[in-house]
């Protein structure tokens, strides 16, 4: 490996929510254990039950977490970015995948293998408290999400959708928030686990509103409170 594609890659995992931490020397000493992977756009990384042998972290492009529900429909547990890892759990428990995960666009990925990151865990132990917190807020995420899916009408579920969107890939633009993952209705509505046409309906109501706007595939709140209001059945 050239030291210029070292450096883009260290670059990159120093930007990731795992080894963000680490000191260049250590993410070097990373990069030996691992190797790199390149997906097209619509590639399948992993499917659900596939072995669990392997951490991933996005360095550039875009992966979708997802699964089938009973009756055929996708479910889409997460988006994750560059600088983002996925696949740790079923890597560090020894079970089968638990979703499908396929790339959105031309997708680099950096890949360890179990046995590899075990041994890097060995002589960096502090390393598995940060993988832990990982963990954790993705717990946080998905319980969030099943109980939207369980608890909430049609309108609340969307906007909770939009607003943990817009913690997660929000940019702030003066009094608007622009999410800066760009989804198509059909994959915001795999989010929120509704059909197409409820998202369309939504979203068009909302920007009658003036709640939001829709800019190049963009949804940008305009509305903050308002969205609020509606998540929390204030309205």
């Amino acid at each position: 490996m050239s030291t210029h594609r070292q450096e883009e890659i260290r670059d990159s995992l120093a930007d990731s929510d795992v080894f963000g931490a680490l000191y260049d020397e250590e993410l070097d000493e990373l990069i030996r254990f691992g190797g790199t992977a390149t997906y097209p756009t619509g590639k399948t990384v992993f499917q659900r039950g596939d072995p669990g042998d392997s951490l991933m972290i996005v360095l550039s492009g875009r992966v979708k977490i997802s699964n089938l529900s009973i009756d055929g429909k996708e479910a889409v547990l997460n988006f994750i970015e560059p600088g983002q890892c996925f696949g740790e759990v079923a890597m560090l428990d020894g079970k089968m995948r638990s979703a499908d995960a396929t790339s959105l666009q031309p997708t680099e990925l950096f890949l360890l293998k179990k046995n590899e990151m075990l041994s890097f865990i060995e002589s960096h132990p502090d390393v598995a408290w940060r993988i832990i917190g990982v963990l954790c807020a993705k717990l946080r995420r998905t319980t969030e999400m099943v109980e939207d899916s369980v608890l909430l009408t049609m309108e609340p579920r969307i906007a909770r959708g939009v607003l943990r969107l817009a913690r997660d890939y929000g940019r702030k633009e003066g009094e608007h928030v622009r999410i800066e993952l760009r989804l198509s209705q059909r994959e915001l509505g795999g989010y929120v686990g509704l059909a197409r046409e409820n998202i369309n309906r939504q979203l068009s109501a909302w920007r009658m509103a003036g709640i939001i706007a829709l800019e190049h595939g963009s949804i940008v709140i305009c509305d903050h409170k308002a969205l609020n209001r509606i998540a929390t059945g204030e309205e």
